[in-house]
């Protein structure tokens, strides 16, 4: 699991990780802080569920969309890993940041683990010969299976 990252860390790790040409809006900067302190990658719903809660006080709540248009906008700009799981029908967001990560997925309760090390390598090496000029930018793994938890239970639900 990721740790809790201190208020402190996450202004250095924004500063670092903007990405030139992307405005610091106080929507964005919100949003960036909430995927830092996350230990898992977070829906939009859930990242808006947060905005919500943490401003209760302020006269113009957050819009949904406008977590949508700030998500696409860190996809876009390559600051965000969007997962999409065939298990999930909303997909999760986390920051990409110097190490990624590959998860295994219950298929019961959902949870999301994240392995510990990517055994992919160098996945150049994996295409076929006639492939050689082909650009790789990115690679996404995911393992199903059932955790610890729901493993003892008799409701298993096969991967469709």
């Amino acid at each position: 699991m990721h740790c809790k990252i201190h208020v402190e860390s996450v202004e250095r790790m924004m500063e670092r990780n903007w990405p030139k040409g992307v405005k610091k809006t106080k929507q964005r900067v919100d949003i960036y802080t909430i995927l830092a302190n996350a230990s898992k990658p977070l829906t939009a719903s859930e990242i808006y569920e947060q905005l919500i809660e943490k401003s209760k006080d302020e006269k113009a709540p957050y819009a949904f969309s406008t977590v949508y248009r700030c998500l696409l906008t860190f996809e876009n700009s390559g600051i965000v890993n969007k997962l999409v799981a065939l298990t999930d029908q909303d997909a999760m967001y986390e920051l990409r940041l110097e190490k990624h990560h590959h998860y295994a997925i219950c298929l019961k309760c959902r949870e999301r683990f994240p392995l510990r090390t990517c055994f992919l390598g160098d996945l150049k090496k994996m295409l076929p010969a006639d492939m050689d000029g082909f650009e790789i930018v990115g690679h996404q793994l995911e393992i199903y299976g059932y955790c610890n938890k729901c493993c003892n239970t008799n409701e298993k639900k096969e991967l469709s």
